[in-house]
């Protein structure tokens, strides 16, 4: 049996192109997500980033240069980067 811990996630992530290009499909239900609901935070990089630090969001975009300062409770994922200048 699968114990339950939640189906229900907070998912930080900029409202850039990028980043609604790859959430788009998971935010208007245009794939199976396997009983999982996720709460779309739409906020700059920034805004993620500190809220990362802060332990707010289960999954979150962020800057890679914050990824040392999160790296105890986050993980990068195998996908989903993008690069911007700026």
């Amino acid at each position: 049996m699968r114990k339950h811990i939640t189906d229900r996630f907070t998912l930080g992530h900029s409202p850039d192109p990028d980043d609604a290009f790859m959430f788009y499909a998971m935010a208007e239900h245009k794939i199976d997500l396997r009983g999982y609901q996720f709460d779309h935070r739409l906020e700059d990089i920034q805004t993620l980033n500190e809220r990362a630090q802060r332990g707010e969001l289960h999954i979150s975009a962020i800057s890679i240069h914050a990824y040392p300062y999160v790296s105890k409770n986050y993980a990068l994922l195998p996908c989903g980067a993008s690069m911007g200048d700026g």
